[in-house]
C-alpha cells in the first residue's frame, strides 16, 4: 500500500511539473501539448516516430504559409533560405524537447529569434 501512495504522489509530482512546463511553453513540444496536439501526431501511434522529420512537421504546418508569415523578418526569411528554399529540416531550429537554436548563425551572422 506504501508503495501505491508513493506511486501515486510521484505521479502527481511529475504530471504537475509537466503541465506547468507545458503552460509556460518550456519547449516547442510543450507547446503542443498545451494546445491539445497529442504526442502521437508527432511521433506515431506506436511512438514509431523516434526524430519526426520536415514531412512529419507539413501535416499541420503549411511551409509557404510559415515563409508569408515570416515574410518581413530582416536581413532575411528563416523558412526561406537561398540553401534549402523552404524545405530545411524544420526541428534543426524548432526542437522540441529541448531550447529552440538558430541553426543559421553556425555560418552566418543571423541573429533569429527561434521559438
Amino acid at each position: 500500500m506504501k508503495k501505491i501512495m508513493l506511486l501515486s504522489c510521484f505521479l502527481a509530482v511529475c504530471f504537475t511539473g509537466f503541465a506547468q512546463a507545458a503552460e509556460q511553453g518550456k519547449f516547442g513540444a510543450d507547446r503542443h501539448v498545451a494546445k491539445g496536439v497529442p504526442c502521437a501526431a508527432c511521433h506515431g501511434e506506436k511512438n514509431e516516430i523516434s526524430a519526426p522529420d520536415i514531412n512529419q512537421c507539413t501535416k499541420c504546418h503549411n511551409p509557404d504559409e510559415l515563409v508569408e508569415k515570416t515574410k518581413n523578418v530582416k536581413p532575411q526569411n528563416p523558412h526561406t533560405s537561398p540553401h534549402y528554399s523552404n524545405q530545411l529540416e524544420c526541428t534543426l531550429c524548432h526542437v522540441q524537447h529541448a531550447e529552440p537554436e538558430n541553426y543559421c548563425a553556425q555560418c552566418h551572422n543571423l541573429d533569429f529569434k527561434v521559438k
